[in-house]
């Protein structure tokens, strides 16, 4: 078995793995996910499974130091996600190279090895991350928005009396409360951001790409982009596998 961590900016995504394929999942809010939650999970989790390869990766420094003490203190190896692009041999024509996330290189090395090419993937995390892996299999680069948790909680922090709302799609674009309304222009602005910039993206690479959703919120777009041919909140998650499996296994 293999355990994969993807330590996000608002979630930890834990996944276990037998026979490649999700075994036993969690998603955890990183605020709620105290020290001593975190050790007392890992601790039932490894006397529970047998697990074998641990890989961590984490956009959030803090946390996941608080995790590799816990994985010494219970005295399992692990490995942690680094330098990918060397690992990976991963072409790319980003110029810092260093500035990359890993969640959104994993994305990128995982559509590679499952498609190969001509691919855009987008997640939808804490930051909504566009990135394009193109016609020769290179990764070209992509686009950063602010997410859609992040961007609703925004609104009522910054507004006297617009209320924090649960994201939701909508049939009707006119939202007939203010309840409503925001919820209608969070969803369907989000649809008319995305199907334009992929529209831009295609016409820049004069390419037309397949597209994969993936991310917390992915599940509500089912049905509102052409050429999806993958919407799998887990896709990161697998390619975590993918890459233990490939690169980050114990001999």
């Amino acid at each position: 078995m293999n355990l994969t961590i993807d330590i996000g900016n608002t979630n930890v995504m834990i996944c276990v793995f037998k026979n490649n394929k999700i075994f036993k999942h969690e998603k955890v809010n990183v605020i709620n996910f105290s020290k001593d939650d975190q050790y007392s999970f890992f601790k039932k989790l490894f006397m529970k499974y047998k697990i074998l390869n641990v890989l961590i990766s984490s956009v959030v420094p803090r946390i996941s130091q608080d995790f590799f003490e816990i994985f010494k203190t219970l005295k399992v190896d692990f490995f942690q996600i680094k330098n990918l692009l060397e690992i990976c041999k991963l072409k790319t024509n980003i110029k810092n190279k260093n500035s990359i996330g890993d969640d959104r290189l994993i994305n990128i090395i995982y559509a590679k090895h499952m498609y190969i090419k001509s691919k855009i993937i987008i997640d939808f995390g804490t930051a909504t991350t566009i990135d394009v892996l193109d016609e020769k299999g290179v990764y070209d680069g992509g686009v950063i928005t602010p997410g859609i948790d992040l961007s609703l909680k925004s609104l009522q922090m910054g507004t006297a009396k617009l209320p924090l709302v649960n994201f939701k799609k909508t049939k009707s674009i006119i939202g007939k409360s203010t309840k409503e309304a925001i919820q209608s222009g969070f969803f369907w602005g989000y649809v008319s951001m995305i199907q334009g910039l992929i529209k831009k993206i295609q016409i820049e690479k004069k390419t037309e790409f397949q597209i994969i959703l993936t991310g917390g919120n992915a599940k509500y777009f089912k049905g509102c982009f052409e050429n999806v041919i993958k919407n799998d909140e887990y896709f990161n998650s697998k390619g975590l596998n993918y890459l233990t499996n490939t690169y980050f296994k114990k001999l």
